[in-house]
């Protein structure tokens, strides 16, 4: 026999639950998308049915396999929960999730040397007399070097940089505690040491300002800049001195320093005479993937890596996987 509670009940202590167990809460935006379809067309009944679930995640005309595969499956974790204290059962959605990659740019030395260029000609220094105005330039100035430097050089999700909070960065010893991942996967980074003295520069410019705010990078009014915020930023530098794309051709964006990272990373192993499946645990769980083929994909990329690593090491690439716990 089911256990009722409403539709909001449930959902009320699934929020609370993974709250209670660190994972993030945030993701769930099809969830209340659905919750809200169930109050709209079933008005009279706050309980959940399975013909609701049925209506709601067949495939729309307007959607294409990928969309509708992620917001058939975005109520699994949600109808798991449910099931498992007694409030089903109802059936989840196990149609297989079509591929949807797509390849990332690869940028050149000399792009990364244009877009920084364009990251250090930003100016501090502003004649406007709004005060409003003039903090905005000031914190655009100094943070923009700092973030972008250091997502290149740390293969840092973009998420991950903006959201980084002060007392995660370990100054003293250059290392990064991130908190705010994918997957809810935490991990430490450890930085190279001018990494380490740039930032420490930077947080003391930021602490001259604004010494008791939580974000590491924080907007003017002391909170987290948004995704759009690195996005247009990044856009606008990058293309200062690079090329537009062409009709056709897909724009550089932010999530190229991480690819770059991990493709430079790959390169360089067979030069430097460590084995490559111990670095390739490595580089996965800096980059905090969820398991080894995640990480595994940049070898396409690579010229000519899999002939060399065939040559020095094997098979390497056929027999890792199977070896490796992810």
């Amino acid at each position: 026999m089911s256990k009722q509670l409403t539709r909001e009940q449930w959902h009320t202590d699934f929020t609370d639950y993974r709250s209670a167990y660190g994972y993030k809460t945030g993701t769930y935006n099809f969830i209340r998308c659905f919750l809200n379809w169930c109050t709209r067309d079933y008005p009279d009944d706050p309980y959940l049915r399975q013909e609701m679930l049925d209506i709601w995640r067949a495939k729309r005309p307007t959607e294409n396999e990928v969309s509708h595969g992620n917001r058939a499956a975005s109520l699994n974790k949600f109808l798991v929960f449910v099931n498992d204290r007694g409030g089903g059962p109802f059936s989840l959605y196990t149609g297989r999730l079509p591929e949807h990659r797509v390849e990332p740019a690869v940028i050149t030395p000399e792009q990364i040397g244009n877009f920084f260029k364009a990251v250090d000609e930003l100016s501090a220094e502003n004649e406007n007399v709004n005060w409003f105005t003039n903090r905005m330039i000031y914190l655009k100035a100094i943070e923009a070097p700092v973030i972008f430097r250091l997502l290149f050089s740390s293969g840092l999700r973009p998420n991950e940089a903006r959201l980084l909070r002060r007392e995660d960065v370990d100054l003293e010893n250059g290392i990064i505690y991130l908190r705010q991942t994918k997957g809810y996967i935490e991990r430490i980074i450890a930085l190279h040491p001018t990494m380490t003295a740039l930032l420490r520069q930077y947080d003391k410019l930021i602490r001259a300002v604004m010494p008791d705010i939580d974000p590491f990078f924080p907007t003017h009014e002391g909170e987290y800049h948004n995704s759009s915020w690195l996005r247009t930023k990044f856009k606008a530098l990058w293309y200062k001195y690079n090329p537009k794309p062409k009709a056709g051709e897909r724009e550089v964006v932010v999530y190229a320093f991480r690819h770059n990272y991990a493709i430079e990373n790959i390169m360089n192993w067979h030069q430097d005479g460590y084995n490559a499946d111990k670095r390739l645990v490595a580089l996965s769980r800096s980059m905090g993937h969820v398991s080894i083929k995640a990480t595994q994909y940049y070898f396409h990329l690579v010229p000519r890596f899999a002939d060399i690593l065939e040559e020095a090491e094997g098979d390497f690439i056929n027999s890792i996987i199977p070896e490796v716990e992810p």
